[in-house]
């Protein structure tokens, strides 16, 4: 499994738990901000695909 797919597995269970769309844009920007773009990857796949 990649790192992608790990961060995009725990974005899903953190929505799964109650975290809001806002604080999963709140972690992005915080893994953008330490450039890990894997993590920003699968975060941002959760995003467009549960965001609508």
């Amino acid at each position: 499994m990649s790192t992608t797919d790990k961060f995009y597995q725990k974005a899903v269970s953190r929505l799964d738990k109650g975290a809001t769309i806002n604080e999963l844009y709140e972690l992005l920007y915080k893994y953008e901000r330490m450039e890990n773009y894997d993590a920003c990857a699968g975060i941002h796949k959760v995003i467009k695909d549960r965001g609508k």
